[in-house]
């Protein structure tokens, strides 16, 4: 690459760049390669052209992939915006038509709502192509960051500042127990109650979790996690007989042998917010998304 001659725009090789950007987001060559459609030696040599030419390190090789030096972090940082405006160019450009195009990443916590919210706006635009991915919370809001996903649908009150959010839903938390249990024939209980009983809880990130715990520590009451388990997993592990699972209402699925408890002397709940990057809420789709979500609120 030779320098560019005076007065002329600062140059620097965009494939290169994109190269170096896919890495620090995959956190490996392979994983780059796998983003770009391309070979992984493609990525190398890139790089590598990268590094040589203003004799820098950019990366760290390490036997579990790559990590970024203090340079290549810093780097990150302005490659995360530079493709967000490369981003923004291809929307403005998809949507001149007047029909908005594109495509949107979704990142969400509970299928039920979510999908909800996916359908209304698919059938408002169906041009634009859909991925979901679902996680916890905080895994989602950290796939947002990282600008792995464009929007999420997470149940943090406590958001990050580089976020915009809007609020989506509000949903009760409740525990439930096998039909054998013996507070199967009652309505709820108190919260004094859970003192030493054994209870199927979400993963560590889980708001619903976050949500009970701070409860329980206010009161002092100290519960015994008997079975950790992804949303998935709680009822089987009930069915089981782990113990007491804890979850909201909107996910409890009736079954013939589970019984759901309503907590008696405590409104336990959960907050559900839309959230995107706040330097990329004008972007056409994800304004668009966020519109919708504003008038589900809306609607309940």
């Amino acid at each position: 690459m030779s320098p560019p001659p005076r007065n002329s725009l600062p140059y620097v090789s965009f494939n290169q760049l994109r190269s170096f950007h896919a890495v620090a987001l995959a956190g490996s060559v392979t994983g780059a390669a796998a983003l770009l459609h391309v070979s992984q030696p493609t990525v190398t040599v890139q790089l590598r052209q990268l590094e040589a030419h203003y004799s820098v390190d950019l990366v760290r090789r390490t036997p579990r992939g790559v990590r970024l030096s203090e340079l290549g972090e810093a780097l990150y940082e302005l490659t995360q915006r530079l493709f967000a405006l490369e981003g923004e160019a291809v929307e403005l450009l998809n949507s001149a038509g007047g029909t908005l195009r594109g495509r949107l990443r979704v990142g969400g916590v509970a299928p039920h709502f979510v999908m909800r919210l996916l359908s209304a706006f698919s059938q408002a635009h169906p041009a634009v192509d859909l991925s979901l991915r679902l996680d916890n919370s905080t895994s989602v809001i950290r796939s947002l960051v990282a600008q792995e996903i464009d929007v999420g649908v997470v149940g943090q009150t406590a958001l990050d500042t580089r976020l915009y959010a809007l609020p989506y839903s509000k949903q009760d938390i409740v525990l439930f127990c096998r039909d054998d249990h013996p507070w199967a024939s009652r309505e709820g209980v108190e919260l004094a109650e859970l003192t030493g009983q054994p209870l199927v809880m979400r993963e560590q990130g889980s708001t619903c979790r976050l949500t009970l715990e701070r409860a329980l520590q206010e009161r002092e009451v100290t519960p015994h996690i008997a079975l950790e388990v992804v949303r998935e997993g709680v009822r089987d592990a009930v069915v089981a007989g782990f113990g007491v699972g804890v979850t909201t209402e909107s996910e409890f699925v009736p079954d013939q042998r589970t019984r759901m408890l309503r907590i008696l002397d405590a409104d336990l709940f959960t907050e559900a917010f839309t959230v995107c990057l706040r330097h990329r809420r004008n972007l056409s789709v994800t304004r668009a998304f966020m519109k919708t979500a504003e008038e589900c609120f809306e609607r309940q």
